[in-house]
């Protein structure tokens, strides 16, 4: 009998997070158990402790009493950003008659560009449409049924790095799973996150993390393209612990009480309490000064890849925000939509009460899985 749950892996820069699930009513989640784990993270693509990493998974499936589900075989791990890249590729079929488009017709599509894109340093992860061009010129993202000559697909690939799809399938096995499969984390947010709608045209879905920030812009069913770089929200506690000579401990501290919205005068202090006990004072302004510097920084990166990425300055952009890097800090997402000069909303699971950016990635990630189980 196959099993409806999913055990899913979300590789952060700084947490390991593991979710065991199954669809519940009206599309929502039957979770039987969720864990996460602090580790050392990755940084510029790199692990800074690989090693590490076998244990918790083992510590993950263990607590997550997953072995009593003899049938779950599988186990799914989502590769970030960091560990991807995207490429488009366009690929026709000429029918030599009119006739209608099958799904077998879309399945060759896909299979020509998975061919056409082998790589020897990459896996091909998934393959998704941005848009199908009927012969006429009509464009559409459902050409099945549709009455044909020729069909071309525009087509989005993600690769994953094969030194990632390597390290984990060597994980894996000693756990004794026979399968794994591997989700794009930054695809999955992309199609869970962001309604069907707004992708249309063009999206952008920013996800900030602890170590680590990316980028994706998306289009139809597929990522049109994809960024990302070694900033996020512990370069903010950093900073905020360099500017004021306070603890790493007390920075996190300060940094949940940051509101970047006040402008304060300059008997303004924030208050908190040291690891020793005592009370500091940090004004108010020059603290709020450190972080609006950081988010500018960010903003300024986000903004050179729209200008890569779009033929023109696209006044109308969707953009949400996902991760814990900017969203937790009050007036965060408004700050970095003033520096981007453009609305941004938050990047919410559409679950009731699990509607918060900082589990964008997980929950995108699960609904991967299932529908794939599915």
């Amino acid at each position: 009998m196959k099993n409806n749950f999913v055990l899913v892996v979300d590789v952060g820069s700084s947490k390991l997070r593991a979710i065991y699930a199954g669809r519940g009513i009206n599309n929502t989640f039957n979770i039987k158990g969720y864990k996460e784990y602090e580790y050392d993270g990755f940084y510029q693509g790199e692990f800074i402790r690989p090693e590490k990493i076998s244990p918790v998974l083992q510590q993950i499936t263990s607590e997550l009493d997953v072995s009593r589900a003899k049938e779950l075989d599988k186990i799914y791990i989502g590769v970030p950003a960091e560990f991807s890249s995207v490429k488009c590729t366009e690929v026709s079929i000429n029918f030599g008659m009119r006739r209608k488009v099958k799904q077998s017709d879309i399945d060759s599509l896909f299979y020509m560009a998975s061919e056409k894109a082998k790589d020897s340093s990459v896996e091909v992860v998934s393959v998704n449409p941005i848009s199908y061009t009927i012969d006429d010129g009509r464009v559409t993202l459902e050409p099945v049924g549709e009455n044909a000559l020729s069909i071309t697909a525009n087509l989005s690939i993600v690769y994953a790095d094969k030194k990632f799809i390597e390290m984990f399938n060597t994980m894996v096995a000693s756990l004794n799973y026979s399968s794994v499969e591997y989700l794009s984390e930054p695809l999955a947010q992309s199609l869970f996150i962001i309604p069907k709608d707004k992708r249309e045209d063009l999206a952008l879905l920013i996800d900030v993390g602890d170590l680590t920030a990316s980028i994706s812009f998306v289009k139809g069913n597929g990522l049109y393209a994809l960024t990302s770089f070694s900033r996020g929200g512990g370069f903010i506690t950093n900073d905020l612990s360099d500017a004021f000579d306070i603890s790493i401990n007390e920075a996190d501290k300060l940094k949940r009480q940051i509101v970047l919205s006040l402008k304060g005068k300059q008997s303004d202090f924030y208050e908190l309490t040291a690891d020793v006990g005592k009370v500091i004072k940090i004004p108010l302004n020059s603290a709020n000064e450190v972080v609006g510097y950081r988010i500018d920084e960010i903003a300024e990166v986000i903004s050179k890849c729209v200008q890569l990425n779009t033929k023109e300055f696209l006044t109308y952009l969707p953009v949400y925000l996902t991760g814990a890097g900017i969203s937790k800090i009050k007036g965060g997402r408004d700050y970095l939509g003033k520096c981007l000069g453009r609305n941004v909303s938050y990047g919410l699971p559409p679950l009731p009460g699990k509607d918060k950016p900082e589990l964008a990635s997980i929950l995108s990630l699960t609904n991967s899985a299932l529908e794939l189980n599915e």
